[in-house]
């Protein structure tokens, strides 16, 4: 099993980066072959909404 990950705050990244089209950490275009999910996760600020990180 894999330790979670410590993410960036999603109100500080951009949209690309919360929907998993961009990375979380240096905002590289990410294409579905290339990337690395993080899992969803639940927004802090906003328990209803989820966010997509990956890298």
């Amino acid at each position: 099993m894999t330790a979670p990950v410590d993410l960036p705050d999603p109100t500080l990244l951009s949209d690309a980066q919360q929907r998993g089209a961009g990375c979380v950490w240096c905002s590289a275009s990410l294409t579905p072959g290339d990337a690395h999910d993080l899992g969803p996760r639940a927004d802090p600020a906003y328990a209803s909404v989820t966010w997509f990180p990956r890298c």
